[in-house]
């Protein structure tokens, strides 16, 4: 009985598996594809000012987030162990903070080659393909997003833990 049943979920898996990977790629329009052939340079122009845009705002909150963490959550945490004080959640949410603007760093430059090729794209030869990689830059730029968001959250944990252990002391 019970093999039955692990055979019968182990089939329904592998159903919603193959039906995942056998579902169709949102294709492009005829409109969408006339729309890109006749915009192509504009579309590529506005593409590289967001490009322009984003590295700076890449290199803007990359040094923001390097100044937080070596200006005030590395020199808090080192002065508590100095002091002997124990402030697990600081160190754990220092780790996090580390981690996650590597993480944001290396999102940030695979988003920039994407977008790069898309740039490189002929879009009035190749909108199909130049329709498919803009899909995927606005992936990788979602990821960002993601990546920023999860970064400004951590950074206001670490303040909520500073203000704990202050009303502790």
């Amino acid at each position: 009985m019970k093999k039955n049943r692990l055979y019968l979920y182990y089939t329904i898996f592998l159903v919603f598996c193959l039906v995942g990977m056998t579902l169709p790629v949102k294709a492009i329009s005829e409109e969408q594809k006339a729309g890109i052939k006749d915009h192509c340079e504009t579309i590529r122009e506005s593409l590289k000012t967001v490009q322009k845009n984003d590295s700076r705002a890449r290199v803007f909150l990359g040094a923001h987030y390097e100044t937080i963490l070596s200006k005030y959550i590395t020199p808090l945490n080192i002065k508590l162990v100095e002091n002997s004080m124990s402030a697990t959640g600081l160190v754990e949410n220092q780790n996090k903070v580390a981690d996650t603007k590597t993480i944001f760093a290396n999102d940030f430059i695979s988003y920039q080659k994407h977008l790069e090729e898309l740039i490189a794209i002929d879009c009035k030869n190749e909108p199909d393909k130049f329709y498919e990689k803009l899909e995927k830059v606005r992936q990788k730029r979602a990821t960002m997003e993601q990546d920023v968001l999860k970064m400004r959250n951590l950074i206001s944990e670490h303040v909520k833990l500073v203000n704990g252990l202050k009303e502790k002391m």
